[in-house]
């Protein structure tokens, strides 16, 4: 078994461009994909990323994202996880988003 880094960004941003993705934003363990269909998060495991689907994202097109990227991810040595959603959410007191997930059903 090959040893995955922790918050492997490089494997990630791999496994989302050989599928025409990019990503977009990065900040800790967060990665933002372009046109924010979706984003992951990088577990403590290095191996282990959760997939959250934006909740204004079109439920029709998640499970054949969700397959391609447990592939693709597969490829470079990652477990990539459908977790649930999230939403943003502008907090207009302070100008900042909230970013709020909800598990899957």
């Amino acid at each position: 078994m090959t040893d995955v880094p922790y918050r492997p960004l490089g494997l990630i941003k791999t496994a989302l461009e050989s599928l025409g993705f990019e990503i977009s934003h990065y900040y800790e363990d967060l990665i933002f994909v372009n046109h924010n269909a979706f984003l992951l998060l990088m577990e403590r495991r290095g191996a282990e990323v959760s997939l959250f689907f934006n909740t204004e994202s079109t439920p029709q097109l998640r499970e054949e994202i969700s397959s391609s990227l447990q592939k693709a991810g597969t490829s470079v040595h990652l477990s990539i996880t459908r977790s649930g959603t999230y939403s943003l959410i502008a907090n207009e007191a302070d100008a900042t988003l909230d970013l709020r997930f909800s598990p899957a059903l």
